[in-house]
């Protein structure tokens, strides 16, 4: 009997020394281990996830459709990933949406990409090539073919349409051309700003302003059409291909092979990149961040916004 009671009380104290271990386990939560958190670093993407392609919305939704699904289904054929479109409802969601990490890599234009650069951590990786092969566009101030507008100067007292605040060409006139030749926005009769650069074209075809600034190749799909140009930027580094600094490299080196081996000099090429967007057609090429470092520099310094 005695040795029972003797089991017995061996077994409750060991049955109270495990409970008091256990309670003291679950309820020690200051020496648990911290969760992750956002600095941890990112896990790598997989085959499995979808990539998100934003774009700017410098052109109609229809447009951009058109013209960006193409390049798209391409990197949907050639990768071992997926992507999707993913269209911004202005120049800077789309900036705002890869710096949430809503998107993986964003079509924006060459100002926006000046702007976010300082305050992001993204990085241009391609940018597009030209119709001479070269990685630059110009902004360009048109009119009607008869317009009396001959030169920048001519503009006092006229009306003028531009695409968004937050375009190169925009800013390129306000900032750089007017005060070259001794204007000021308040010298002409109007500035109007347009979501998107045909709208700038239509414009001007309509007669409900005098000209207008736009990219060039917008402006070449309307030469012949009753527009001449007046006068003409710099070349200007092509509006980039970007990606946040911390995207799975693996997946960065897919989508630059991808796209810098499309070449429309090559027969294979000319039917496949027959749909893209006009301003890639022509292919691309590495960025080269000295080259925005100069279109930066040719801004005055000022205000972002005119």
């Amino acid at each position: 009997m005695k040795r029972k009671f003797a089991y017995l009380a061996v077994s409750i104290c060991l049955f109270v020394a495990i409970s008091l271990g256990l309670y003291a386990v679950v309820m020690d939560i200051g020496t648990r281990t911290a969760p992750r958190h956002a600095g941890a670093p990112r896990q790598s993407i997989t085959k499995r996830d979808t990539i998100r392609v934003g774009v700017v919305s410098r052109f109609a939704p229809n447009l951009i459709y058109q013209g960006y699904q193409p390049i798209v289904d391409y990197l949907n054929e050639v990768t071992p990933y997926h992507f999707v479109l993913k269209l911004g409802g202005s120049y800077e969601e789309t900036i705002q949406q890869l710096a949430r990490g809503e998107v993986h890599l964003a079509f924006v234009g060459t100002f926006v990409y000046l702007k976010a650069r300082h305050k992001y951590p993204i990085r241009c990786l391609l940018s597009p090539l030209n119709s001479r092969y070269e990685p630059y566009f110009r902004s360009v101030l048109v009119t009607l073919a008869d317009s009396p507008i001959r030169r920048v100067a001519d503009l006092a007292g006229k009306s003028l349409a531009l695409p968004s605040p937050m375009s190169f060409s925009a800013n390129w006139l306000l900032r750089v051309e007017l005060p070259k030749h001794g204007l000021h926005p308040t010298d002409l009769a109007a500035v109007r700003h347009f979501d998107f650069h045909h709208t700038v074209i239509y414009e001007i075809l309509s007669g409900r302003v005098d000209a207008g600034v736009v990219k060039d190749r917008v402006a070449e799909e309307f030469f012949g059409k009753g527009i001449r140009v007046v006068a003409s930027s710099p070349p200007i580094p092509g509006s980039p291909l970007i990606v946040r600094n911390d995207l799975d490299s693996t997946l960065v080196l897919a989508i630059q092979e991808a796209l810098l081996r499309v070449d429309t000099r090559k027969t294979e090429y000319r039917q496949l990149m027959r749909d893209w967007d006009p301003e890639f057609t022509h292919g691309f090429t590495r960025a080269q961040e000295a080259a925005y470092d100069g279109a930066e520099h040719a801004l005055p310094s000022g205000e972002d916004e005119p």
